[in-house]
């Protein structure tokens, strides 16, 4: 056990991790365990199976230490080692190859030396007497009691324990690890005061694979105290991880890896629950799922159009340039694109379902590329609060609250996207239905082979018209709600992990609803047999390995679970 910090003098810059967290026999201690660890830990530590490093500013390679769990490509070969030398350095594009591709970590010593240093600054103002939040007070309304210096301590793991109140099946994994990820980055900035123990803690949980058990909710506190109290109390051996899909004691999974439970400092506690990580790793997640089904649904659309014989004059980029509108160009010159160049013969107007596409279609993605201009933003955010920052600007050095856990913005984007794609949803249901009218579409009257003695599609649109009522639902904001906890002192809330759970289930519909088109269209397909346009062509091929054609009636149910599961895949976007 890591003794307690004392508050009686302050530590130099120097020695402040010893002071502070006993850094050195804590890291011999680890040493000592890996290597009772046995043989796993040896592999790892195997030079020739270890990973190379990649300079995340400079391009500079160097040899890890030693490899991570599991870090290696499909082919075998090892996966590059992410070297962070910097807190802001993280974009998009290396929390993806971080937190899916699993691409491990390695932190700069430099930046863990100004970790160092900020922290004891931190701990010399706090034997100055200077009060803090969650450190010599209490949290909440309990923020007026004082707690005494030998209770100080305590506190800290005592915070990552009384806020696990969370029930149900866990959070994907993908958003717990981009939630450490996010954590390790914010507190590399050394504004959340941390040690640089806790910080490569979280490294080497991060590129071990480590899995915490989160649940999903219900969570209504200001910020994420409650889901990030379940994540990181596993760092102190309470709660539960994920080992092979079963749930283990998290004190017992430390003990697998050679890894005693961590010792929380000051201000570390606090700091572990009081930001915001979890609401833009979901937002990744959703954005990352969300953007595939706008482009399975544009496909759709030209199907649909080439199927009823719709003039494309109404996709012609000039009109989107005239609107002024590049997200609608782009939408037109895709739907093009998807029709060969299309049929630019005069035709009666189709109807507006199938003309307002690009505008709809354009509407939407411009709210995607909006949700994930922010993301960029967030993924090298400070989230924490208190911060302790140094001079600057002319402002003291000192404990500043922060309300950077507050995510209104992704709440609000998360709110835009659900509305966005319901009414992307609105759109494919009205296809549908013109599709199964003959005045429309030219084709058999609800394309069935035999009109009434057979029902043919008719019943998948009674489907789609459900999914959107429920959509409709799902689209109401939660970004708007509040509600006073903790006695009044946290009385504000953004409900982003609200936010999040309505675009999931939104987006599961919508996935339904373009599976119940696509199988009316494989069978407008089969009723006209005419050329089409290479693309669309491809993808008519492909969902006819999945689904015949109908020729009389039976339970569809199972082959639109097929087709959904083909939209899942990607395959008809290849």
């Amino acid at each position: 056990m890591r003794p307690r910090e004392p508050l009686r003098r302050a530590p130099g810059a120097r020695r402040s991790r010893a002071a502070d967290r006993g850094g050195a026999a804590r890291r011999a201690r680890r040493r000592r365990c890996r290597a009772r660890a046995g043989t796993r830990a040896q592999r790892r530590a195997d030079p020739l199976l270890a990973p190379r490093s990649r300079d995340l500013r400079r391009g500079a390679r160097r040899t890890p230490r030693r490899a991570c769990r599991g870090a290696r490509r499909r082919d075998g070969s090892p996966l590059p080692v992410i070297r962070i030398d910097s807190h802001d350095a993280l974009d998009l594009s290396l929390y993806r190859r971080i937190v899916r591709d699993g691409e491990p970590v390695e932190l700069a010593s430099t930046l863990l030396g100004q970790v160092d240093e900020r922290r004891a600054a931190m701990l010399r103002a706090l034997e100055a007497g200077t009060p803090a939040y969650g450190v010599t007070t209490g949290l909440g309304y309990m923020s007026k009691r004082e707690i005494p210096p030998t209770d100080r301590p305590a506190l800290q793991r005592s915070i990552l324990l009384g806020r696990s109140v969370g029930v149900g099946e866990p959070l994907p994994h993908e958003v717990v690890r981009g939630a450490m990820l996010l954590r390790l980055t914010g507190f590399l900035s050394g504004d959340a005061g941390v040690s640089s123990d806790l910080c490569r803690l979280l490294a080497e949980l991060l590129n071990d694979g480590w899995k915490p058990y989160v649940p999903s909710g219900p969570h209504g506190a200001a910020g994420e105290v409650i889901p990030l109290s379940h994540l990181f109390q596993t760092l102190v051996g309470e709660g539960f991880v994920l080992e092979d899909g079963e749930r283990m004691l998290a004190r017992d999974a430390l003990a697998a890896r050679g890894l005693e439970p961590y010792e929380p400092g000051l201000k570390e506690g606090l700091a572990l629950v009081n930001g915001a990580p979890l609401a833009p790793a979901l937002a990744v997640q959703l954005v990352d799922r969300a953007r595939p089904l706008l482009e399975q649904a544009t496909l759709s659309a030209a199907l649909a159009t080439a199927l009823v014989g719709a003039s494309a004059r109404t996709f012609s980029p000039r009109i989107g340039r005239l609107k002024r509108d590049p997200h609608q160009v782009a939408v037109q010159e895709r739907l093009l694109e998807l029709l060969g160049g299309g049929e630019w013969e005069d035709r009666p107007q189709a109807p507006v379902s199938l003309r307002v596409v690009p505008q709809v279609h354009g509407a939407v993605l411009d709210v995607l590329d909006g949700v994930e201009r922010q993301l960029e933003q967030e993924v090298r955010a400070v989230t924490d609060s208190p911060l302790y920052l140094l001079a600057a600007d002319g402002e003291p050095e000192g404990f500043y609250p922060s309300g950077n856990f507050h995510s209104q913005a992704l709440a609000f984007g998360l709110d835009a996207l659900a509305i966005a794609f319901a009414q992307l949803a609105n759109l494919a249901e009205k296809r549908l239905h013109r599709l199964l009218d003959a005045r429309f579409s030219g084709l058999p009257e609800q394309l069935a082979a035999e009109p009434g003695r057979h029902t043919g599609a008719s019943v998948l649109h009674k489907g789609v018209v459900a999914l959107c009522v429920e959509n409709r639902m799902l689209a109401l904001p939660a970004s708007v709600n509040v509600s006073d906890t903790s006695a009044g002192q946290e009385d504000f809330q953004a409900f982003a992990f609200l936010g999040a759970e309505k675009l999931r289930r939104l987006l599961d519909n919508v996935e339904l609803v373009l599976a119940y088109e696509l199988l009316a269209l494989r069978q407008a397909r089969h009723l006209r047999d005419a050329p089409l346009p290479a693309p669309l062509e491809r993808a008519c091929d492909e969902l006819a390995e999945f689904v015949p054609p109908l020729l009389e009636d039976r339970p569809l149910g199972p082959e639109v679970q097929r087709v959904r599961d083909l939209v899942r895949s990607g395959r008809l976007l290849a």
